[in-house]
């Protein structure tokens, strides 16, 4: 026998999922919609590109990439460590 709490639980996690399912494909959605923005610049950016060339216009000069500097961080060097020598053990004295 089933009880109302159980019930109720199964109500709430069905309703939970629905929303779930919402999200997912509102989600889908909205990644199709901008798949699909990015897709007509790329053909817009390719019929400019076949224009030029039918037309015989020369190909613009690309604009030159200026890449960072890097910035050198100062970082403190560690002071240089002594070597640590082994001293020779000697061999003990034999008494007579």
């Amino acid at each position: 026998m089933t009880t109302s709490y159980k019930l109720e639980a199964i109500k709430e996690l069905k309703a939970q999922k629905k929303l779930e399912r919402e999200a997912e494909a509102n989600a889908l959605v909205a990644k199709r919609q901008e798949e699909e923005k990015a897709r007509q610049a790329s053909e817009a950016r390719i019929a400019a590109k076949l224009s030029r060339i039918a037309s015989g216009e020369p190909a613009p000069e690309p604009e030159p990439v200026v890449e960072p500097e890097p910035v050198a961080e100062e970082t403190p060097k560690p002071a240089p460590k002594k070597k640590v020598t082994k001293k020779a053990r000697k061999a003990p004295k034999k008494s007579t």
